[in-house]
């Protein structure tokens, strides 16, 4: 790093908050004891512009020091007692156990990251995910030896709880089946540690329905040490590779990115609606990195498995970017890079069920809405140039369902689309009913983002009348666990008397399993849409980010 690119008065995040600085320090103490970036290095950030940009990152900082400073609290109280009672004798295996509390996030605020391979930031930089230093020694190996396998759990996650996460993929025996996951688990230390965590949780929610197996299970105090041994394997690793003076390998990005992945369903599940995007943002941060130029030749030269995983968790980052940006307003963290021809084409159809246009056309969606808001508050919004955009938009989402409809007709005439023991129906009749749900109820987020959260327009009307039409189309109504996202973008759109159908889905969908993301919030917050919108002294449109604000919630639809 040369003289020139090293901040020498501190770092830019504590001249922000008006702070004292670690001066000499290759990390910045105050900002890694709060849990928020250290801007140390680089020139002076994009964000620190003197206007908007730098007040809305000062407000960041605030709540992230506001939410650390109060976790920090709640645990410290939560201890108390523990130590009272150690201090009074009851101290068997007390040393021996590890904290039984949940430590932050294993993952802070990335630093604002620029694109271009040819920019000033210097490759150590630039390649840098900034972790929350753990205080234990780092491990010397970050694989899992065979004595620390948990055979049990391990073969749980695999058999109930990946196919949950991820039902829509089903990768052939040619290309090797799930084989790579077995091989990055047990190679992965951190990754190990979370997905057997996220087991744990699991199977415990599984053996609390079953009053018979009630004493059967993993209690709490055991299934918050699994899920801080996660954050700390992770911590200790990000701390190993940040320390490094070389950039990251690509192994080691499939590495964490396949370890926030994890985090994130973990977070999902315990029932998190805050540190989910914060994993998020941080896996992001890696995507300019793995789709690099000069990649392209380590790429060739990684094994099979990981580049199996490297598309998959890849290609999951694309898909809760895309769908976290339009329901919270934010502009997507990654511009789903990820979702390129730069080392290959990633067919989100295969993870998740939709095919790539309809999800980057609800990106386009989401770009549009921020370009939208930013114009307003300046007040130079062009409805003109909306509405032209808005038009491009919508044409790409009918020409794709006036296509997807076309093969559905193909498929129908010429073959009988059979259901596997799974309950899942065979690609690809499967994948053109979810696409189409998916640009379905997109239209009915486009009309939203033009002319305002009005269910009575004549657009919206139509649109959400053919989403229902399309719900109605699966084979199996337990499937909309995995469309919590069309499911609520349309829902809260929905006018009384097609209320009853979105109860009576949200009904149908409770099976005796417990699922992975967030449909259980949903109904939620489609009852407060519609709860706010029935008011009779509001006057203000309501959608599903006003309902989401009013109940406190930030929730990612996956």
């Amino acid at each position: 790093m040369s003289g020139s690119a090293r901040s020498t008065k501190g770092c830019w995040t504590c001249r922000l908050r008006k702070k004292k600085c670690d001066e000499g320090k290759p990390v910045c103490l105050t900002c890694n004891n709060l849990a928020v970036t250290c801007h140390r290095y680089g020139p002076k950030p994009e964000w620190m512009d003197g206007k908007g940009r730098e007040k809305d990152m000062a407000e960041t900082i605030r709540r992230v020091v506001k939410e650390t400073t109060a976790e920090r609290k709640r645990i410290a109280m939560k201890r108390r007692p523990q130590q009272q009672q150690q201090s009074n004798g009851s101290t068997n295996n007390a040393a021996a156990k590890e904290p039984t509390h949940p430590a932050p996030p294993a993952t802070t605020l990335p630093s604002p990251t620029r694109t271009d391979s040819s920019d000033d930031w210097g490759g150590r930089v630039m390649n840098r995910v900034s972790p929350l230093v753990a205080t234990d020694p780092p491990l010397s190996d970050f694989s899992v030896v065979p004595e620390e396998v948990d055979t049990e759990l391990l073969m749980h996650y695999l058999d109930h709880v990946f196919p949950l996460q991820f039902p829509f993929y089903k990768p052939s025996v040619v290309s090797g089946g799930r084989g790579w996951l077995l091989s990055i688990l047990t190679t992965t230390k951190p990754l190990y540690y979370a997905a057997i965590s996220l087991a744990a949780y699991h199977r415990q929610s599984m053996l609390c329905r079953d009053s018979a197996s009630k004493h059967h299970g993993l209690d709490l105090e055991s299934l918050e040490r699994q899920y801080a041994r996660a954050l700390s394997e992770l911590r200790q690793y990000l701390a190993k590779i940040g320390d490094k003076k070389e950039a990251r390998t690509q192994v080691e990005n499939v590495d964490v990115l396949s370890c926030l992945v994890m985090l994130i369903s973990l977070e999902m599940f315990k029932g998190d609606a805050r540190n989910w995007r914060m994993h998020l943002s941080a896996a992001a941060v890696l995507v300019p990195d793995i789709k690099r130029e000069e990649r392209v030749a380590e790429f060739a030269s990684l094994s099979p498995g990981y580049q199996s995983a490297l598309f998959f968790f890849a290609g999951v980052v694309g898909w809760y970017d895309i769908l976290s940006c339009s329901t919270t307003g934010e502009p997507p963290f990654s511009k789903c890079e990820c979702i390129g021809t730069a080392l290959g084409y990633i067919f989100l159809d295969k993870i998740m069920g939709c095919e790539n246009w309809a999800m980057l056309l609800i990106m386009d969606i989401a770009f549009l809405n921020d370009w939208k808001q930013n114009l307003q508050i300046s007040a130079q919004l062009s409805m003109r140039e909306l509405v032209t955009r808005a038009t491009h938009i919508e044409r790409g989402l009918e020409d794709g369902l006036r296509d997807t409809s076309s093969r559905l007709s193909q498929l129908t005439n010429h073959s009988t689309p059979s259901i596997l023991s799974t309950g899942i129906q065979e690609s690809p009749h499967l994948t053109l009913l979810i696409t189409r749900i998916f640009a379905c109820s997109a239209l009915v987020y486009l009309d939203v983002v033009v002319s305002g959260a009005y269910p009575k327009m004549p657009e919206i009307r139509k649109n959400v009348s053919r989403t229902i039409d399309a719900l109605r189309a699966l084979p199996d109504i337990a499937m909309i666990n995995s469309l919590t996202w069309a499911y609520c973008i349309t829902g809260c759109m929905a006018i009384e008397e097609e209320q009853m159908f979105f109860r009576g889905l949200a009904v149908s969908s409770n099976g005796d399993t417990p699922t992975f993301g967030n449909f259980s919030k949903a109904l939620s917050i489609v009852e407060e849409c519609w709860r706010l919108r029935g008011e009779e002294k509001r006057q203000q449109p309501v959608d599903w980010r006003t309902a989401m604000n009013s109940l406190g919630m930030s929730v990612l639809f996956v």
